[in-house]
């Protein structure tokens, strides 16, 4: 009988089962780890000026974004989509421009349950997301939406797609989890924090930091800051210059207390190591509104006009972006950017097939010079009884039925100037693009008459026929002029 000899499996082969089920279940982590984690930190009525990096007022203090400027980019001209914080913060949410689903201003939400949002776009990738802080994309008794005021709960972050959220900008807000991370019954509940508005807002977005650092994730944090009700939060407000009217030191108060929340947010990534793999976007909401009974304390120097305006001071903000070994370090990127911009880029870096209604464009190849030319080669803007287009350099708008502001905003007099007499063949040009954007909207239609408060705003800031709100109230210190 012939003897057969069983071979013994030699220990490396014994350990090879054991390795397949260990890749097998690491796999998972490594191909999350993979995707990048999205941070987008919205401002509120945050004037151009008020950042240091922009090298405008030496009053303003603001060393952590100072720092995310050096070590990422700053987007020279950065532009959102209204003037005003429910238009905008809908255009930025979704990546569309919110006239397309009717949310022109501030009484005509609520966000349509239909319209995606970024955390709806990225769930597909397994990204987890979360809401902290000021929400604004619900009914409410002024809205003139479809949906009743009463029924505003069905229109938080949670049925938009987040599956954590602590919303409302001051110290009540409706949540899904405690400020530790710690689920809530049926959700949402209303908790009430005492601390400045912007330390609990920090602190939830850290707790959600800690439990999913091993997850993909979605971060989206509006600060309330510094909009109205001013404050004044030690220690902060003791370190604004004595010199100031108290509005000023406020909202320069106000503004460090949030710095410092980003600068714990960036440590807390570091220490995690994450920090090499999370793009973070820094944009403010809006520009600062002026008039003396609502000014806020900031400034849009040296921009024209305010909050409520689509010159650049009511449109172009402070807008940052950091991706440590993926975006250059300290660069400063001169063509026009939009906020419609933060969800085309982070469904492309999530890995996502390119979604063609998205009004933005993926950023990352532009600034890192993979692309050639402007992300874009014209926005637009339609709010209230005004409406606007830019090319780049020249920038057409229409306030009510028949004014026409034509502004080259390379010159030095930018948006102080009218030039839609000399330069009648531009503005036409511009107005047919303007036309045929407006074609595409939901309802389409340019400005037939104009708003009292519009034409106020022109009269004073553009016209200069009426008496400016103040010369410089808050007296800034003025930096080295830096290249606008």
């Amino acid at each position: 009988m012939p003897h057969f000899r069983i071979s013994q499996p030699s220990p490396a082969s014994r350990l090879l089962p054991l390795g397949l089920a260990l890749l097998a279940a690491i796999a998972p982590l490594c191909a999350a780890a993979a995707k990048p984690n999205v941070i987008l930190i919205y401002s509120d009525d945050h004037g151009w000026a008020d950042l240091g990096a922009q090298g405008v007022d030496r009053d303003i203090r603001t060393p952590h974004l100072d720092a995310l400027a050096r070590e990422g980019v700053r987007f020279a001209r950065g532009y959102v989509t209204a003037p005003q914080c429910v238009p905008s913060r809908a255009g930025v949410i979704t990546g569309r421009y919110q006239q397309r689903y009717g949310v022109d201003d501030n009484l005509k939400g609520p966000l349509p349950l239909a319209e995606l949002t970024l955390a709806e776009r990225l769930k597909p990738a397994g990204y987890i997301s979360a809401q902290v802080g000021k929400w604004h994309l619900e009914p409410t008794p002024r809205s003139e939406g479809q949906a009743p005021a009463d029924n505003a709960r069905a229109f938080l972050p949670g049925a938009q797609g987040f599956d954590e959220y602590w919303c409302g900008p001051m110290n009540t807000f409706l949540a899904s989890h405690d400020l530790k991370g710690t689920p809530l019954a049926n959700p949402p509940q209303r908790l009430t924090d005492p601390r400045f508005r912007c330390v609990w807002q920090t602190d939830a977005a850290l707790a959600f930091i800690n439990r999913h650092a091993r997850d993909p994730f979605f971060l989206y944090l509006a600060y309330y800051t510094p909009h109205v009700p001013l404050q004044s939060p030690e220690p902060w407000f003791a370190n604004t210059p004595a010199h100031l009217p108290l509005v000023r030191r406020q909202a320069l108060a106000m503004i460090a207390a949030m710095d410092e929340g980003i600068g714990q947010i960036r440590a807390r990534l570091r220490a995690l190591n994450l920090d090499k793999n999370t793009l973070i976007f820094f944009i403010g909401d809006n520009g600062a509104p002026l008039r003396p009974a609502a000014w806020n304390g900031s400034l849009n120097l040296p921009l024209t006009g305010e909050k409520g305006m689509l010159t650049d001071g009511g449109i172009r903000t402070p807008f940052l972006a950091a991706w440590p070994g993926t975006l250059p370090a300290g660069k400063t990127y001169e063509p026009m950017v939009s906020a419609l911009d933060v969800a085309a880029t982070a469904v492309a870096i999530a890995g996502l097939p390119a979604a063609p209604e998205l009004d933005g464009v993926n950023l990352i190849p532009f600034v890192r010079g993979e692309k050639s030319g402007a992300p874009h080669d014209y926005l637009f803007w339609r709010w209230r009884s005004q409406a606007a287009v830019h090319d780049g350099r020249w920038k057409l708008i229409l306030l009510g039925p028949t004014q026409r502001y034509l502004f080259d905003t390379a010159a030095p007099d930018g948006e102080t100037r009218n030039l839609a007499a000399q330069h009648a063949d531009i503005a036409a040009r511009l107005l047919a693009r303007l036309q045929a954007w407006d074609a595409t909207l939901q309802p389409p239609g340019l400005p037939t008459e104009t708003n009292p408060q519009d034409q106020i705003f022109f009269s004073t800031h553009v016209e200069k026929t009426l008496t400016p709100p103040a010369a410089d109230p808050a007296a800034p210190m003025a930096k080295k002029k830096r290249k606008q």
